[in-house]
């Protein structure tokens, strides 16, 4: 899977068969795993809460919900596209989804790794749609993107 102290991700393996795979029709196993990881560990409570109180949120507002829905709506893609495959199709994208899961599982521990995998899981979204012009404000102080962003260091026995 992954080197200690390598930063490479490593793809789960699948035995070439004759026929067509299943893998060529659906998403690649590791965003998949990913975006199931991001989906189960984001909180819910505002929204299973709003279910009880209707007039707690707008639906027609809320981007947390849309935003929500567009990754389940991508889970469920996933699922409809598994349930069209034939039973050893099916078996061969299980094992593979299954390897990734561990490897995303694993790779989420790490803080680092984790913002990236949650802004992977972010750039598949829609844009948002625009309502206007964009005004950016630069920093006085910065040189380039991310000079003023806070940076995660090791302990100095590390270095």
């Amino acid at each position: 899977l992954k080197k200690e102290g390598s930063s490479t991700i490593t793809r789960p393996q699948v035995a070439p068969t004759g026929r067509s795979s299943g893998l060529s029709i659906s998403m690649d196993p590791l965003l998949t795993a990913n975006l199931q990881a991001f989906v189960a560990h984001r909180p819910t409570a505002a929204a299973q809460r709003s279910v009880s109180l209707p007039g707690l949120r707008s639906t027609a507002n809320d981007l947390g919900a849309t935003r929500r829905d567009f990754e389940r709506q991508k889970l469920l893609e996933q699922r409809r596209k598994r349930g069209s495959m034939v039973f050893m199709d099916r078996m061969e994208v299980d094992a593979s989804k299954r390897a990734a899961l561990q490897q995303v599982s694993a790779m989420r521990q790490d803080a680092d790794r984790r913002l990236q995998l949650d802004r992977m899981v972010e750039r598949m979204r829609p844009a948002p749609e625009k309502k206007g012009p964009t005004v950016t404000t630069y920093g006085a102080n910065c040189l380039w993107e991310g000079h003023n962003r806070n940076l995660n260091w090791a302990p100095l026995e590390c270095y």
